[in-house]
């Protein structure tokens, strides 16, 4: 288990300091604070906020690795539970659990997450909290992770448009795997995008001891509006891919096409040699053309002149265009 502590300042910035077990004290003290838990365990989770009289079994199925998209509002804990971009090389999707008291926010995740270390970076010194409250820095955390869902996006946007370039320059090279698991992609962001634009609907309307939406709901609600212009950004992407896909399987079709005329060719050619060679290759005791000095020479050009004169009309009839 990995644990970080931080207090947020009256200038609206946080301060890392010592890490501590949770204290009743942390409903009602003024010092508002932060503590990010990384790949828990169980029993340890349980035995750092044991303190806070949080029910063990409800916080254990609040936390557990594969539920999804959960919000529970109660007077003095607010429960988030929302999913994320993992710092895996694959981009898989994990999940974030935050748990709000009136003074405290505790964030709880198995990954790594770059979105949050790159937050507490910023937050020392960068960049100013809306206010020295918890409910501004949920509100920074949920903002961080759209915009970690929104980079994401971006990157399956440039994928989009290097399989097109590939596809126009060699439609060869593309691998079907690779659409679909752009295709696949672009799905679980948008899915993501919609569990995050829920939960901030549902914070815009939170009045609790242990998350107030007043100072924030203008800033929940300008982000509101991003995750509606990402979603209709995230749906045309989609509809390119399918787009993509269809071209991809036209130009699958056009190869197909012109290897049978190729085949298609070869055939009209060989047809008339082969019934000459068959002609001749008849075992009849009488065949005259046998005794001529010169019949298998003339035979062959005749040949070769039949088949460069189809070769010739299948040119002129633009089959090799």
């Amino acid at each position: 288990m990995k644990l970080r502590s931080f207090q947020i300042t009256d200038e609206k910035h946080i301060v890392e300091g010592p890490v501590g077990e949770g204290s009743p004290a942390w409903f009602e003290d003024p010092v508002h604070r932060w503590l990010d838990i990384e790949a828990p365990e169980e029993e340890e989770l349980n035995a750092l906020l044991k303190p806070l009289n949080i029910d063990p079994e409800m916080l254990s199925v609040r936390v557990e690795p594969d539920s999804g998209l959960f919000i529970e509002i109660l007077e003095k804990l607010l429960f988030i539970r929302i999913p994320t971009q993992a710092a895996t090389s694959d981009g898989g999707l994990t999940h974030i659990s935050l748990l709000c008291l009136p003074t405290t926010l505790v964030s709880i995740h198995q990954e790594p997450l770059p979105a949050i270390s790159d937050l507490a970076l910023r937050l020392t010194g960068r960049i100013r909290l809306k206010s020295a409250t918890t409910s501004a820095l949920v509100y920074q955390v949920i903002a961080r992770l759209v915009g970690e869902n929104f980079f994401a996006f971006t990157a399956c946007r440039r994928k989009h448009d290097a399989l097109c370039k590939q596809l126009i320059e060699d439609s060869g090279s593309v691998v079907p795997e690779d659409i679909f698991s752009l295709r696949r992609r672009i799905t679980n962001i948008g899915d993501v995008n919609e569990d995050h634009a829920f939960c901030v609907d549902v914070l815009q309307k939170v009045e609790s001891t242990s998350f107030s939406a007043g100072d924030q709901r203008e800033h929940l609600q300008e982000l509101e509006r991003s995750l509606g212009r990402n979603q209709r950004s995230m749906d045309r992407l989609e509809e390119n891919v399918k787009e993509l896909h269809q071209q991809f399987l036209l130009a699958i079709q056009d190869m197909t096409g012109n290897r049978l005329k190729v085949l298609t060719i070869l055939s009209a050619v060989f047809l008339p040699l082969t019934l000459i060679a068959g002609i001749y290759g008849m075992n009849f005791e009488h065949m005259p053309e046998l005794h001529v000095r010169y019949a298998y020479y003339v035979i062959l050009g005749f040949m070769a002149l039949v088949g460069v004169g189809m070769l010739g009309f299948f040119y002129k009839k633009g089959w090799f265009d």
